[in-house]
């Protein structure tokens, strides 16, 4: 299920865009599953159905996405298009994750020495 929250910061083509391309690099979208209609996608989210054009045909071209005239649009099933796409998201949520950060003021050693537990806690946890 897509959510949009109306107060983000966040632009809602943005919000969109991160949720379906999560959901496709993750597999919860499976390769060559189709996704919801321009229409149906606008009409649960009640927003324009030209901003989820926009995000299908942007994800198409970042080969997320392809599309069949008259279909709608797929999950890509190329895997190396997918492994990319899931590395840039990384190095996305890692960059918005480190600017929040030292905006707050903290200094890399503190985010590492954090970040360092923080793995070890969870690593450890997965494991009990």
């Amino acid at each position: 299920m897509l959510k949009i929250d109306a107060g983000s910061a966040v632009p809602v083509y943005e919000q969109l865009k991160r949720q379906i391309k999560l959901k496709v690099i993750s597999g919860k979208y499976q390769p060559d599953s189709k996704l919801p209609s321009i229409r149906q996608l606008a009409s649960e989210l009640k927003i324009n159905p030209n901003t989820i054009a926009k995000v299908y045909r942007q994800l198409e071209r970042e080969n997320i996405l392809y599309s069949k005239t008259g279909s709608g649009f797929f999950v890509k099933k190329e895997q190396d298009e997918l492994n990319k796409a899931r590395t840039k998201l990384l190095n996305e949520f890692t960059d918005e994750f480190i600017s929040k950060v030292v905006e707050l003021g903290f200094s890399p050693d503190i985010l590492k020495n954090k970040l360092s537990k923080q793995i070890e806690r969870v690593m450890n946890n997965d494991k009990a």
